[in-house]
Formats: C-alpha cells, sequence, structure tokens
C-alpha cells in the first residue's frame, strides 16, 4: 500500500493524462475554464487512488484444497463355511443294526406303494450293511421282472377277510417279505389295497383238491385198541412238534402263521397247557405287533388298513379297550373326509 501511495504522490506532481487532455494553460484559458480543469483533474487522481487502493487490497482467490485420495477398500474374503461335524463312525454290530431298521421301514414303505422312497432307503441300508440279506431281497424284488421272477403259470386265488399279501406270499412263495413281488405280479401298486373278495394271481399250479379218505382195508384180525401209554406218547410226540413248528414260524416273524398252527394243534389237544402258553405268548406279541402296524397307517391315513388292523386286534383280544377306541375314532375320521371328499 505505501508504495501505492508513493506511486499516487507522483502522478500529482506529474501532468496527467487528464491534464494533458484538458488542452493550454491556465494562463490561456478564462478562469472559469481554469476551474472546470481543476476539477476534472481533482476527479482523475481520486479515481487513480481509488483503483490503486483497490489494486492493493485485492487478494488473489485461495487456492483449492488438494484432492483427498481415499485408498480403494481391500477386497473381503469370505470366510470358508464350516465343516460339518463328522459322524462317529458305527462299529460293525451298530452298522448290521442300522442297516436291518432300514430294511424294515423300507418293508413299511413298499406296503403302502411309496417304491422311490423305500429305494433310497434300501440303498441306505446297503451302505451301512452291505450283507443285509432283507435289504437286497428287497431291492431285488424291486429290479426283478415278476413275470420272468414267478413264471408265467399261475392260478386264480379270492382274497380271503383276513388274509394280506404278506401272509399269501409266505403261504405260497414260503417267504412274506416277497410280498412286494407278488404284488407287481398282479399290477397293485399299492400291497396294503388288498381287500377281501379281490381274486388275484398266485404263480405256480394251484393246490391239488383234498383227496377222498382211502377206505380201510378190512383185516381179519381185530386190531388191538392202542392203549393209554401209546396215545399219550402220540400226543406228546405231537405237541412238541407244533411247538417247535410255531417256533420257526415265529422266529421267521410269521406271527399270524404261529398262531394259526398252535391253534390248530389245540383243537386236538385242548388239555395241553404247553400249547396254551405257546399259544398266549404268541398272541401277545400279534397284538403288540398289529397295534404298532395299526398306529402307523393312522398317521399315514391308510385308514382302510387301520381299521383292519384293529378289527384283528379285537378278533384276538375282545376285551382291548384301546383296540376299540382307535377303531372308532378312524371310522369316524373315514366318515369325515368321505363326507367332505367325497369316496366310498
Amino acid at each position: 500500500m505505501i508504495g501505492n501511495a508513493r506511486r499516487a504522490a507522483q502522478n500529482r506532481d506529474s501532468p496527467s493524462i487528464c491534464a494533458r487532455r484538458a488542452g493550454p494553460s491556465n494562463q490561456d484559458q478564462p478562469q472559469p475554464m481554469n476551474r472546470l480543469r481543476r476539477h476534472a483533474r481533482e476527479a482523475c487522481l481520486l479515481a487513480t487512488i481509488a483503483v490503486a487502493v483497490l489494486a492493493g487490497c485485492a487478494t488473489p482467490p485461495p487456492a483449492p484444497p488438494p484432492a483427498v485420495v481415499t485408498p480403494a477398500p481391500e477386497p473381503v474374503v469370505a470366510a470358508p463355511p464350516p465343516a460339518p461335524p463328522q459322524q462317529p463312525e458305527l462299529t460293525a454290530a451298530q452298522a448290521k443294526a442300522q442297516a436291518q431298521k432300514l430294511a424294515l421301514e423300507a418293508v413299511d414303505l413298499l406296503q403302502n406303494g411309496d417304491e422311490p422312497a423305500a429305494h433310497a432307503v434300501l440303498d441306505r441300508a446297503l451302505a451301512a450293511d452291505a450283507t443285509n440279506d432283507l435289504a437286497k431281497k428287497l431291492l431285488d424284488q424291486i429290479r426283478a421282472d415278476p413275470q420272468k421272477e414267478l413264471g408265467s403259470a399261475y392260478f386264480r386265488y379270492t382274497v380271503q377277510r383276513d388274509d394280506s399279501l404278506s401272509k399269501l406270499a409266505q403261504q405260497y412263495l414260503g417267504d412274506r417279505f416277497r410280498f412286494y413281488i407278488l404284488a407287481r405280479y398282479n399290477e397293485m401298486p399299492n400291497p396294503s389295497r388288498l381287500a377281501a373278495g379281490q381274486v388275484i394271481k398266485i404263480p405256480g399250479k394251484g393246490p391239488l383238491p383234498a383227496a377222498a379218505p382211502k377206505p380201510p382195508e378190512v383185516v381179519e384180525a381185530v386190531a388191538r385198541p392202542p392203549g393209554p401209554a401209546d396215545t399219550e406218547a402220540r400226543a406228546r410226540d405231537d405237541v412238541q412238534a407244533v411247538l417247535r413248528r410255531a417256533r420257526e414260524q415265529e422266529t421267521r416273524g410269521d406271527l399270524e402263521g404261529a398262531y394259526a398252527t398252535l391253534e390248530e394243534s389245540l383243537a386236538r389237544h385242548p388239555g395241553s397247557e404247553a400249547l396254551v402258553r405257546q399259544r398266549d405268548t404268541v398272541r401277545g406279541s400279534l397284538v403288540r405287533a398289529l397295534d404298532r402296524e395299526a398306529t402307523q397307517a393312522f398317521q399315514r391315513q391308510n385308514l382302510d388298513l387301520a381299521i383292519a388292523k384293529w378289527e384283528r386286534v379285537l378278533e384276538l383280544e375282545p376285551t382291548n379297550r384301546k383296540a376299540r377306541l382307535e377303531r372308532e375314532r378312524s371310522l369316524e375320521l373315514k366318515k369325515k373326509l368321505n363326507d367332505k371328499f367325497g369316496g366310498k
């Protein structure tokens, strides 16, 4: 600013642009003209001073702040998912038990016609124990051609009230677990839907009609009637044979067959305590098995099968209160479903 003031003073002492433009000197002009020129010079001087002052006070615009460079964020690497917990390895005995349990689950699925689910369960059973006989047997029935496996010869059979495909497979094929290939042989998608009065095909030749009793030969000498000791010995032998046969059937899981065997024998030997005890034991096991099967059928909404199982329990134990209540509940639910959705 001091420099600007000095320049202003110098400008005052020297003739300015405004004075040069004013023309001739004061002495040559009249007095009024001199006054006008003086005023003009003063105005020019003030304007020059103002410009100098403004130029000295003016400050350059501030420089823009430096740009802040934000570093790029580091890429986030997702953590790998935690490894699933390892399942404890089963012992050989546990693997066999697990495989047998899965095979029995597959039996239940096949009974209700759910072949894909049964196939998956059987694969798991064989993965646990490749030697499981039941799992292999059921898979063979799924894969086999029924006509080639059972043959083209068959006879027709009318289903009775207490029949099941398992029972018929045991009776005519020698193995109750062959029920599924028998169902496929008859093109039945759901083996549990077997109904009394239905006519199905049984592979093989039909049972021979009972032969007429051969008339006794005439013997001249009168045969000696057997003594009491001989009769008792034969009865004991017969009872022991029946008990063995019933135990074998029970071991194979054919509780219905074992119970029928003991009942038939008791008709011949009503006083045998051994037969009575064994029959009661088998009946208890059969009732428990039917109760379990009926409950499972009810949970799957297979009401016809559940009702049939409860009715069988009541045939064996007419005073079984649970079977009577569950049967009534199944009948009531079936009626409600039929009323709502229609049906027989």
